[in-house]
Formats: structure tokens, sequence, C-alpha cells
């Protein structure tokens, strides 16, 4: 099965460093709230008010954009780190996990490990995510969207 290839675009997000930035942004800002002498209630306020912050900061420093390529019998997802190629009789079925912020999305494959990938929603334009679920259908992949 021959076809022209399809691009699509998903903001994709390195979870080790988003996880990693935001966790230790939170403790930094505890740390530093501590040391700050004002009373407690303008202390709990100001964290508070700097968690969105720590959010942002987080999702800016581990953008890791991905363009997914299905043409005719594989599926190649491409990001600065790496290209990864599954040929379509390969994939077992795609989950789309919804999660708050994002979706984690779930190549199982019939030999092979599963591949992840985090979606991210958050400060982010509109991608081809619908777009990428309508091709994966056309081509006969289980989709499951939960």
């Amino acid at each position: 099965m021959k076809s022209n290839p399809q691009t699509f675009y998903l903001s994709t997000l390195h979870r080790g460093k988003y996880m990693f930035i935001l966790l230790t942004s939170i403790l930094l800002i505890g740390i530093g709230m501590s040391k700050v002498p004002i009373q407690e209630i303008y202390k709990i306020i100001i964290a508070l008010l700097m968690v969105p912050l720590a959010l942002y900061l987080a999702i800016k420093c581990s953008t890791l954009d991905s363009t997914w390529r299905l043409d005719g019998d594989t599926l190649t997802v491409i990001n600065s780190k790496k290209t990864v190629e599954f040929p379509l009789n390969n994939i077992s079925h795609i989950r789309n996990l919804r999660r708050s912020g994002g979706n984690l999305i779930i190549i199982n494959q019939n030999k092979g490990s599963a591949f992840r990938t985090w979606r991210n929603k958050l400060f982010q334009k509109e991608d081809d995510l619908p777009l990428l679920t309508q091709a994966l259908k056309e081509a006969n992949i289980e989709y499951y969207d939960m």
C-alpha cells in the first residue's frame, strides 16, 4: 500500500525533564518562602501564586516537539532527540490516555516494547492530534481514545 506521506505536528514533552524541573522549582519556592521574614499567610499566598510560573517554566524548558509521518506502511515519529519507525503491520494498537494538561500516547507493538510519548496541551498552540487520529483509523490501526 503506497500513498503520499501525511505529516502531523504534535506538542510533546520530555517527561523526565519536565517532572524534574517542576518538582525542583516547587522545592525552591518552598525553601525561598521559608527564608523570607514576612507573615505566614503572605508566604503561603506568594508560594501559591508562584506555582503556575513554575509549571510554565517546566513546560517551556522541556518542550520536545515531534513530527509524525504516516507513509504507506510505516509510522515515523521524529523529534530532536531521536527518530523511531514503526511498520504498520507490527502495531498492535495505539492508546490515547487523556490526562490533565495532555495525553499519554502509547504505541503497542506485536514484537518489541511499547513506545510512549507525552502530548502537552498547556501553553501550546493547537496541534494535529485530531488529524493524526483520523489518519490512523483510516490506515486500519486500532486506536483507543480513553
